[in-house]
């Protein structure tokens, strides 16, 4: 089958994204990746890296991207932390205001199927302002008026990051000796495991809205 889908990806330099970035460049489904970046990232040489579009992309401007359209697919891998955010308002730029532009921009240039990473306790009457943001982000994805929408909520990811979270890495460092031993829903999930997820909703295109628990991802791990 010819590649025939166009997908537009946010957050491709994170841990998911990154390693969503380069299942959709390999992945035959699709003709062309378009990524929204703060700056351009560096590409592989590889036999797929001429499918790839960079936007250089500011979250908080209100326009959109120029000349984009026929997008069919969004990905958005979107999130950071309070403590890399350095406050409540920081944070809640980034994975609810980005995450919430991402998704009308792409429904703005056609696109009829969109998944994003939520997180494992996203409620949005949680007492946790974390989770009280990713639940809220969830709602207005639940009704952003695309066909198939897909969202997932993975537990610690377990990954080589960038940037420096003390916290996450204590915990995996706790969790990966017993990992076997704690339930699916809260065992660290890998961030390959979220991308084929990901790649696997998206392509499958089920009507309506699914949210994909932390124990469901783990089917996708190896």
């Amino acid at each position: 089958m010819p590649s025939s889908r166009r997908a537009l990806i946010a957050g491709a330099s994170g841990a998911v994204g990154s390693r969503l970035l380069a299942h959709l460049l390999a992945e035959p489904a699709y003709s062309e990746i378009h990524a929204l970046v703060r700056r351009t990232l560096p590409v592989p040489v590889s036999a797929e890296a001429g499918k790839l579009v960079q936007h250089v992309f500011d979250y908080s401007d209100a326009g959109g991207v120029a000349g984009m359209t026929g997008i069919d697919d969004v990905y958005i891998c979107l999130g950071t932390t309070l403590r890399n955010a350095g406050s409540q308002a920081a944070f809640r730029s980034v994975d609810f205001d980005a995450v919430v532009k991402v998704a009308r921009l792409g429904r703005q240039i056609g696109a009829s199927r969109l998944a994003a990473v939520s997180a494992l306790g996203a409620d949005s009457r949680s007492s946790v302002f974390y989770n009280r943001v990713k639940g809220e982000a969830e709602a207005q994805l639940s009704s952003s008026g695309y066909e198939s929408i897909t969202i997932l909520r993975p537990s610690l990811l377990d990954a080589r990051r960038s940037e420096v979270r003390p916290a996450e890495r204590l915990s995996l460092a706790l969790i990966r000796p017993i990992a076997r031993l704690v339930p699916a829903r809260w065992r660290p999930v890998s961030v390959s495991a979220v991308a084929r997820c990901m790649v696997d909703a998206v392509l499958r295109g089920e009507a309506g809205l699914q949210i994909i628990e932390s124990d469901r991802i783990q089917s996708f791990a190896g």
